[in-house]
């Protein structure tokens, strides 16, 4: 999602933009939900996330910008798993919750990174990620790499780090 207007229209539960968001992203999560639930039920998990982006403006509030995609997705994997055992089916292994931060801290340390790209890193910023802060390659080094003029990289950097202050700052 791009723009803060539509961010804004997004947040405020705007139909016309909702139902944009649907028609654009309906078959991708269908392919979600289809690969716990079957085809013939991703339908309706599709239902269940949509419904609940329609009703609950507080849901809405916590996508806080980067990848929609992906933070649907991500809701759509999780209405899955209940749909599982609202119909009491064996729910994945991954639905489990994650062991506790102080037996692995490397593992929370990954998991709060997997959480942040996923949820606030736009997909054609997710090498740049990768190479600037993972590997901690220099601005120089990453632009020659992507093919991409340094500048456009600073602006990057600065977006990318206001988002992560909101993230760290909101939990």
């Amino acid at each position: 999602m791009s723009g803060d207007a539509e961010v804004e229209a997004f947040w405020a539960g705007q139909l016309p933009r909702l139902e944009r968001i649907y028609r654009e992203h309906r078959r991708a999560l269908e392919r979600v939900a289809a690969r716990y639930v079957g085809a013939a039920e991703a339908e309706s998990v599709l239902q269940d996330v949509f419904v609940e982006i329609i009703r609950s403006a507080e849901m809405r509030r916590r996508f806080t910008g980067g990848s929609l995609q992906a933070w649907l997705a991500e809701i759509t994997r999780r209405k899955s798993f209940e749909h599982l055992r609202r119909t009491r089916r064996p729910v994945p292994a991954e639905a489990a919750p994650p062991p506790p931060a102080a037996e692995e801290p490397g593992l929370l340390a990954r998991d709060i990174v997997e959480r942040f790209v996923a949820a606030h890193v736009p997909s054609e910023q997710h090498r740049f990620f990768v190479l600037r802060f993972l590997e901690r390659r220099t601005q120089v080094e990453v632009a020659g790499e992507l093919g991409i003029p340094r500048s456009t990289l600073e602006g990057w950097e600065h977006r990318l780090a206001a988002r992560l202050r909101r993230f760290v700052m909101e939990g």
